[in-house]
């Protein structure tokens, strides 16, 4: 997906179940500017719609100005969760999602206004270094942003 990081609209934060909320986890050293926006790693935030039927390790809120327009989660499905809510066992949804976890695969998804779209498992390490890269790559190649990101000091 390549957007235009100017025409993105602000996402509503009740479209998507799953969304990360932004003011929740806010890693205050991991605020980063990437061309005229700013973003904001997330760690362990909780989902907006107040349903974590997913656990959401890291994601980024990319903000223009004060407008949320773009979203890069790593999510898992809570399994647990999941049965609560569709009445299931929880043994079902396990052999279902071929695991004996609690969780459901490892994932990054991209958020905007009218999409959510599924990048596909992340192989990732869950170290800081590495979910930094993910999530600042990401971004800047959704948004064609040719630039460095730049740490914003507080």
């Amino acid at each position: 997906m390549l957007l235009d990081a100017t025409t993105l609209k602000k996402i509503d934060s009740l479209t998507w179940h799953s969304l990360p909320d932004v003011s929740d986890g806010v890693l205050p050293d991991e605020v980063w500017k990437c061309g005229d926006l700013v973003c904001t790693i997330l760690k362990n935030p909780r989902c907006k719609s107040g349903e974590d039927l997913v656990y959401i390790p890291y994601a980024i809120g990319v903000k223009r100005g004060t407008s949320l327009v773009l979203v890069v989660s790593l999510e898992q499905e809570d399994l647990r969760s999941l049965s609560l809510k569709l009445g299931c066992s929880l043994r079902e949804l396990q052999e279902d999602y071929s695991t004996k976890s609690n969780f459901g695969e490892l994932r990054a998804y991209i958020y905007t206004k009218e999409e959510r779209e599924d990048l596909g498992l992340y192989e990732g390490k869950l170290d800081m270094h590495s979910v930094r890269l993910f999530l600042l790559d990401t971004v800047c190649d959704t948004l064609d942003i040719v630039s460095a990101p730049e740490q914003i000091k507080e």
